[in-house]
């Protein structure tokens, strides 16, 4: 979904964007980044995904990250020349990446990396050597499906590894799993009043976003479910959205009509703000008539500390607000229908 009305000429094609206001001063811009083709377990090829994507789900981006024990170079080459081929600026973004899928510590997504591992390979079987091979790249990873490998008992070292600033996000929804399995749960961890696993990692020192993903095996890149992680960007460029992924100005939403945006004096969701008296700003809005948003919690650290019910299709909530140092604040919204959408956070130093 684009909101902001553009007039493009691209290779002797007319595209139009649809005239929609944007959202705190951002487009919105909708897709999936884990997601698979047969050169793994999935089925058909990434030219087919990117396309599908594409001209099919009317998605803004999509990425491809196949298994990384079931590719082999030349893959790798053909999913770059897919890319390339497809990715085309303000129509659509195509990102190549791969999942690091280890059996005992996770899987995690790993876009824009000149090269990938294997968590079968001595050298990268490890959660800690995975994060000291991305930490010399400038690749994006996002944490995929926590929990899956919860019962071999160190799934992402539970998040006691040292931070690092290449880890983007983490899913809090996945195919069509909701946030019901991956956000509202139990975490790791005992005895820390039943934090689930994002609040988990953002109180171990992980600046991470909300994330969610098709990780389509079906060829049903984008159909397979409504829920879409939704970018605040500039424009529809790879440079755009990459940036959005890096500012971790992102929020996950089970509604792909679904607008958001969180901010502190200004600064939207993902920013780092310093202690104070602030002024807190959301907006929400939804494209369809029959939505409304029954309620908006504002979190802190992993507990809800204010709501708003505003029983509207649309709506501007403002608040003062005193913030202080290692706190972070992030927005739960809900809609009559039962859909919601979480943001990223904002990190208080």
């Amino acid at each position: 979904m684009t909101l902001f009305p553009t007039l493009l000429i691209l290779c002797g094609d007319f595209y139009s964007e649809p005239p929609a206001p944007p959202i705190g001063g951002y487009n919105v811009y909708m897709g999936h980044i884990h997601n698979h083709t047969a050169y793994s377990d999935g089925r058909d090829t990434p030219f087919k995904a990117y396309q599908y994507a594409r001209d099919i789900a009317g998605m803004d981006f999509l990425g491809i990250t196949d298994h990384d024990h079931q590719i082999d170079g030349a893959e790798w080459k053909n999913t770059a020349r897919a890319a390339l081929m497809f990715n085309q600026d303000y129509r659509f973004t195509a990102f190549r990446g791969f999942e690091w899928t280890s059996p005992y510590y996770g899987h995690v997504s790993i876009l824009e990396t000149e090269d990938y591992v294997s968590s079968r390979d001595e050298a990268t079987d490890s959660f800690d050597e995975l994060c000291a091979w991305i930490g010399d790249t400038d690749g994006i990873a996002f944490f995929n499906h926590p929990g899956r490998q919860k019962d071999y008992g160190n799934e992402f070292n539970h998040f006691a590894a040292r931070p690092v600033d290449n880890f983007a996000g983490i899913e809090l929804w996945n195919r069509n799993s909701g946030f019901d399995v991956y956000y509202y749960n139990d975490g790791f961890m005992v005895d820390d009043g039943n934090l689930g696993y994002y609040d988990e990692a953002l109180r171990r020192g992980w600046r991470i976003g909300s994330s969610g993903s098709g990780d389509d095996h079906d060829a049903s890149w984008g159909t397979a479910q409504p829920s879409r992680l939704a970018v605040l960007a500039n424009f529809k460029t790879r440079r755009e959205i990459l940036s959005a992924f890096r500012a971790r100005r992102f929020y996950s939403t089970l509604d792909k009509n679904l607008s958001l945006s969180f901010k502190i004096d200004g600064n939207e969701m993902g920013s780092i703000v310093e202690p104070g008296v602030h002024v807190l700003e959301i907006s929400v809005d939804d494209g369809s008539d029959d939505d409304k948003f029954s309620a908006v919690d504002l979190i802190r650290d992993g507990a809800m500390i204010n709501s708003w019910f505003p029983g509207r299709k649309q709506a501007n909530m403002t608040a003062e607000i005193t913030v202080l140092p290692g706190e972070y604040y992030y927005i739960r919204v809900m809609q009559s229908d039962g859909d919601e959408a979480i943001s990223s956070p904002i990190w208080i130093e």
